[in-house]
């Protein structure tokens, strides 16, 4: 089905012009005041909107502000025949997504009307997850232990407060999931949320994207909205506040206090209406006692604070992550996973998960991915966890277990390996293994790589390639 545009301009030799450039690959309706253009509106859906910026009518920014009222999803691109960019940079503010000028470039049309249905299919894959993701609880607060059942509580009573939220927990324990959480069962759950992820960027970086610069009409040059102007009207999530330099933090205590912000390279205020949670993943009283973070930031952002528990103070919710996770993992996988053995789960519960809740995710998913079969057991375990089980271990016998089990999984793994690069020759597989053939065969037995054997020559056999084609 073709996108659906509307065309708006009071020159009927402009529509046309529009027509015959477009009508190929677009499905195209014209009204030539901002009278139709309301009238088209209330009978009818567009995917984008070309408009000009004189009418006889009135003015394109009046009609750009009406249509944004009726329908603020509808993107506009604002045609001129003017050079300079005031009134269209002024459009933008108003919502207009892009400005093109008069006469155009077929090119650079196309150009940004696909940048524009570009963005409009990603907006809606992006509302289609969210919905789907809004159905399920956050990861962090899957189980039923103590900790999660408190943890719930306390996020349920704080989102509605409307004041800064502090979240400490280490890293991979979920806390932009609660983040999330707390702005969705908030007052501002329809305006945006906006992660700014102040370990990623080096300084200069990071307050261009928090604050955003100011452009250059000179060097036509459009200004760059920063983070702090995204989330206005939302909630801005600061992830790993802890890492702030020590200059932006002077800088954003100055906007939390003041409710205005200034871009880069422009004295004008932009008010700014917003709520701040942020995480911290190491220990910010250190931070403070040694001066590298500022005490009265410390307590504005500290209104309330919550802690997240790691995983491995919440074991018994591993079964039930296992099973959320596994979930996850199935529809990318060929063969998906229906059940886990309760010993691996045991195991699983056992470990101490050091990366927390992002660590049990991608060990479950790369189990699935690999497996190969319905049911996963001991066997399908990472052989890093395995290695990593031995540091954690509390006594003897839980490394020796630990060592026998890392390797059979490591013969495991890399007689299956073999196996697929010989695509099943079990003699060219012995002699890369140094063993002999009838011990290789014994081997498959003792290790259950029996099956995966059998799958590798059927695969083989199916892709007509014989061993002499090796």
């Amino acid at each position: 089905m073709k996108p659906v545009i509307l065309v708006v301009d009071d020159e009927e030799s402009v529509r046309e012009s529009f027509r015959l450039a477009l009508q190929d690959k677009y499905e195209l309706s014209c009204a030539e005041d901002a009278k139709a253009t309301l009238r088209i509106l209330k009978s009818q859906n567009f995917d984008l909107c070309l408009l000009d910026i004189m009418l006889p009518d009135g003015s394109g920014i009046d009609l750009l502000r009406q249509i944004k009222r009726r329908d603020e999803s509808l993107d506009v691109i604002m045609v001129t025949a003017l050079t300079g960019v005031d009134t269209a940079l002024d459009a933008m503010k108003l919502g207009a997504y892009d400005y093109i000028t008069k006469p155009y470039k077929i090119g650079e049309l196309y150009e940004v009307i696909e940048r524009v249905l570009e963005k409009r299919a990603l907006e809606k894959e992006n509302r289609f997850l969210r919905e789907e993701l809004s159905a399920r609880k956050p990861v962090c607060l899957i189980g039923s232990s103590r900790a999660v059942q408190e943890l719930t509580k306390k996020i349920a009573g704080i989102a509605k407060a409307d004041l800064p939220v502090l979240l400490q927990g280490e890293m991979g324990s979920g806390v932009e999931e609660a983040a999330r959480e707390l702005h969705a069962q908030s007052l501002r759950h329809r305006g945006p949320f906006i992660t700014a992820p102040c370990a990623s960027f080096s300084k200069a970086q990071l307050e261009k994207e928090l604050f955003g610069e100011e452009g250059d009409e000179a060097r036509n040059k459009s200004p760059q909205i920063g983070k702090l102007e995204f989330a206005d009207g939302g909630t801005l999530f600061l992830d790993q506040v802890d890492r702030l330099p020590a200059d932006t933090q002077d800088k954003l205590l100055a906007v939390f206090s003041d409710r205005k912000f200034f871009r880069l390279g422009s004295q004008a205020a932009i008010p700014l209406d917003i709520r701040v949670i942020a995480s911290a993943d190491s220990d910010l009283e250190a931070h403070l006692n040694r001066g590298i973070f500022r005490g009265d930031l410390h307590q504005f952002l500290s209104s309330f604070s919550l802690v997240l528990p790691p995983l491995r103070e919440r074991r018994e919710d591993i079964p039930e992550l296992v099973d959320y996770f596994l979930k996850l993992a199935n529809p990318k996988a060929k063969i998906p996973v229906k059940s886990i053995q309760k010993e691996a789960v045991q195991f699983l519960t056992q470990y101490g998960w050091p990366g927390n809740l992002k660590e049990l995710e991608n060990s479950v998913e790369m189990m699935v991915l690999f497996a190969g079969k319905e049911t996963l057991t001991l066997e399908d375990i990472p052989l890093d966890i395995l290695v990593k089980q031995i540091d954690l271990a509390k006594t003897k016998e839980e490394a020796k277990l630990s060592l026998k089990r890392v390797r059979r999984q490591f013969e495991r793994q890399y007689i299956r390996k073999v196996l697929e690069r010989t695509r099943g020759n079990q003699t060219r597989t012995a002699a890369t293994l140094g063993l002999h053939r009838n011990t290789l065969i014994w081997k498959l037995k003792e290790l259950n790589l029996e099956e995966d054997y059998k799958r590798i020559v059927k695969k083989r056999r199916e892709r007509g390639v014989g061993f002499r084609n090796l």
